[in-house]
């Protein structure tokens, strides 16, 4: 291992040209060495080529043509990298300085990881600036099976994770591309399963949540891929199996709950809550379930028509 293993990050991007530039700058600006940046756009119709032609001369490869989707131009980035640690930033993210060095050092000490994982940060539309750093969590040894849950053994975000070669090879350095929206969490999930994980309480990035991006306007397609990966994952263990189907039915209901938040139809979002009930019973003793109930009826929800 040398003294600063090469870095690869593959920025898959369609449509993002507002904030290709700052994802781009958050790589090409840390002061690490060894960076190799792949740009992987979807024949953008914005100003996406604009940006990327702006930073050519720095990117190690970028190609702009018609994919099949997020998960095709991540695995097309996959078959470019050469670093010793690996990994894939969206487009609409970015990192925070000094990531990389940390990345790195943490690589050094523990060179078995399959993953190092740091804090991160989330970014609404409707903040001024990212919010407080959330750091990592991982209620158990690694490796271990992350399909077996229960709710909250984790807080690993990708945009925080960085990969090392050699677990995604161990695994198959791929996403699924049957999978639009949690092709992350798979992986993740994969790479735990044979190889630890080493934590980091430096933040390493920022997260935008804003109304183009899929974890907020495709709520409940998200939902119903996050339980399709626990169902995917049944072994014929029928003890690990029950937990599994556990999950997927917990994944699907806190679907609906989120749903019920952002519907604006007051009927619609009085059965979304009544659904996730009924998927998840113990769901309704959550705190987050009774939020979104309770604004149904509160003055201040006023906006929902029914």
């Amino acid at each position: 291992m040398g003294a600063f293993p090469k870095i690869s990050i593959i920025i898959p991007s369609y449509n993002q040209g507002r904030y290709l530039g700052q994802a781009i700058e958050s790589v090409l600006g840390q002061t690490y060495p060894e960076i190799e940046l792949i740009v992987i756009d979807g024949d953008s119709q914005d100003e996406s080529l604009e940006v990327i032609r702006r930073y050519a001369e720095k990117i190690a490869y970028w190609v702009s043509e018609p994919d099949c989707g997020q998960s095709h131009a991540i695995n097309k980035g996959f078959a470019r990298a050469t670093g010793e640690i690996i990994t894939f930033l969206s487009s609409d993210d970015y990192y925070l300085p000094g990531t990389f060095a940390d990345v790195a050092e943490k690589y050094r000490q523990n060179p078995a990881s399959g993953a190092i994982t740091g804090a991160f940060c989330f970014w609404d539309d409707s903040q001024p600036a990212p919010g407080a750093p959330i750091p990592p969590f991982l209620g158990r040894p690694s490796p271990c099976d992350l399909t077996l849950g229960p709710p909250g053994i984790y807080r690993l975000h990708q945009v925080a994770t960085f990969y090392t070669r050699a677990a995604l090879d161990a695994v198959g350095r791929m996403v699924f591309e049957d999978l639009k929206y949690v092709m992350d969490r798979e992986l993740l999930y994969r790479v735990c399963r044979y190889f630890p994980l080493t934590l980091s309480s430096v933040t390493y990035g920022v997260f935008r949540r804003h109304p183009g991006s899929k974890s907020v306007a495709e709520i409940l397609p998200f939902a119903c891929e996050f339980a399709h990966i626990y169902r995917e994952a049944l072994t014929g263990d029928s003890a690990q199996d029950r937990q599994r189907h556990k999950m997927a039915s917990y994944r699907l209901s806190r679907g609906y709950v989120k749903y019920a938040g952002v519907i604006p139809s007051v009927r619609e979002a009085f059965f979304s809550l009544l659904r996730s009930a009924w998927i998840t019973p113990e769901l309704i003793l959550s705190r987050g379930y009774w939020k979104q109930f309770s604004k149904l009826f509160l003055p201040t929800a006023g906006s929902k028509q029914s």
